[in-house]
């Protein structure tokens, strides 16, 4: 039947349901529904058919003709606005066998990502903690799902890794929030803060900074989140908001101010002790990598604030007692600096240690 073609049941191309009649007497179903789909004005009957051969089981899976049909259409809708139906049409590609569950949540991970409408079909966590259902919860048997947990495990990561992945914060955060994973959004939040850090990109900085104040925040202040977060994540992210606060005030000229906040991060020797050297350089070792990887930035930027301070004072035209104290604690703390960057030279590039000699 195939290989006769419609032009020899209907030569005239007045019937073109008469092929498709021979093809499902025939049994070919498969090969039905590619043939309506090739004719505009029944393309959506053939995805209807396609839905009803899959429920009667005369269409088993794994079928890609059927898999493709349902997927293109519910891609259309969801273009038009039609999220919600597109998701439904999706859930039918279940229907042929149990063994699609996989591709189901796939299908549907994609148009969520796409469309970006959380909220809606994932659920949300209100202000006092309780979670509300979203969309998509309603119809989890149908993705071979029993629990929330495992909801949350199968789709609502999927969606979450994917958008870390692809640099969207905002959703990464969001995501990880819903799916309850607080460690993992603190992990995201200092990788971002520390990739933000050494590409030296303000705007990228101010937008993860922000983000990462509020998120922090808002999990410390809340008991039942605060009580599972893993305080190596809580240290990371508190630091790497000091060294982006640090750097900001360097930057504005506040070297008093820039001094104080390195100063509370405990990064850097800034007593001048040698043997307080030592201990934080065998602490640099213990640091998250998204704080090493900037040492050179803060060690550079803590010694011109240094150096900053200290033309301040020298070049002052009044030069009394209190301020060549000032001098020489400052002196002080540069040579401590110094000694500790000797120790740490493993943990930057070649390049740091000769700019840190000519600031000194």
């Amino acid at each position: 039947m195939i290989k006769y073609g419609p032009t020899h049941f209907d030569p005239s191309g007045n019937s073109p349901l008469l092929y498709l009649r021979v093809l499902l007497l025939c049994g070919l179903f498969e090969s039905a529904v590619e043939y309506l789909l090739q004719i505009d004005r029944f393309q959506i009957e053939a995805v209807h058919m396609a839905v009803l051969l899959a429920y009667f089981g005369l269409i088993q899976a794994p079928s890609a003709v059927y898999s493709r049909t349902v997927v293109q259409y519910a891609r259309a809708l969801a273009d038009d606005g039609a999220d919600e139906s597109a998701v439904h049409y999706l859930l039918l590609l279940t229907l042929p066998s149990a063994e699609s569950h996989d591709e189901c949540v796939r299908a549907i991970v994609r148009v969520l990502y796409e469309r970006r409408d959380y909220a809606r079909f994932l659920g949300d966590i209100q202000a006092d903690g309780t979670r509300r259902r979203g969309f998509l919860e309603h119809y989890l048997p149908l993705l071979g799902i029993s629990t929330s947990e495992q909801f949350a495990q199968t789709v609502v990561r999927k969606l979450a890794d994917r958008s870390r992945d692809e640099g969207r914060l905002a959703d990464a955060v969001l995501l990880y929030n819903l799916g309850e994973r607080y460690n993992t959004v603190l992990n995201v939040l200092c990788r971002q803060l520390g990739e933000a850090l050494y590409q030296s990109g303000s705007e990228a900085i101010a937008e993860v900074e922000g983000v990462a104040h509020a998120v922090l925040e808002h999990y410390q202040q809340r008991e039942h989140i605060a009580r599972v977060l893993d305080e190596r994540a809580v240290s990371t992210c508190a630091t790497l908001l000091a060294i982006t606060e640090f750097i900001a005030a360097h930057t504005r000229g506040a070297y008093e101010e820039a001094l104080e906040l390195i100063a509370s991060t405990q990064l850097l020797p800034l007593d001048g002790d040698v043997a307080a050297a030592a201990q934080h350089a065998e602490r640099v070792r213990t640091l998250d990598d998204s704080i090493t990887r900037n040492f050179s930035l803060v060690l550079l930027t803590a010694m011109d604030t240094l150096s900053r301070l200290y033309s301040g004072l020298r070049e002052s035209p009044f030069l009394d007692a209190i301020k060549q104290t000032k001098m020489q604690d400052l002196r002080r703390k540069a040579r401590g600096l110094m000694v500790f960057a000797g120790m740490v030279q493993f943990r930057m590039p070649p390049e740091t240690y000769a700019k840190l000699n000519r600031l000194d």
